[in-house]
């Protein structure tokens, strides 16, 4: 059983993905409280453990070539965001578990179906790490 800060992490990827698939080619700016949820910041400016794991994935996958933007408002947002090619064409993949679906299909499913489980699946074995 991976950590619950994985699950999360692969959550969030999703998320970043899926809303860059909508808009796409279109640049937007992308709010991490979109990510995470409602943000609470704490005395010192600080932002919840859980937006800066958020903000950790966008900017991860902005460094995996996976997305791109222009820049970054604080921890709050990027603007000018955007998927690559790279992640368009994966995301339009056939999804060999089921035929006739794509990756971007399989991974919408399993984030609508609240299946962690397979959602870790899905983006290690065919989107994130080929």
């Amino acid at each position: 059983m991976l950590d619950v800060h994985i699950d999360d992490f692969y959550k969030d990827c999703a998320v970043v993905l899926l809303q860059g698939f909508r808009q796409f080619p279109r640049a937007q700016t992308l709010f991490v409280e979109d990510i995470s949820g409602p943000d609470d910041v704490d005395e010192f400016g600080l932002h919840s453990p859980r937006h800066q794991s958020a903000f950790g994935a966008v900017i991860w996958l902005k460094d995996e070539g996976f997305i791109r933007f222009s820049e970054m408002d604080g921890q709050k947002s990027v603007d000018e965001f955007v998927l690559t090619s790279k992640s368009f064409s994966r995301l339009l993949k056939p999804d060999p578990r089921n035929e006739g679906a794509t990756i971007l299909d399989a991974i919408e499913y399993a984030r609508l179906q609240g299946d962690s489980i397979l959602l870790g699946h899905v983006l290690r074995d065919h989107f994130l790490f080929l």
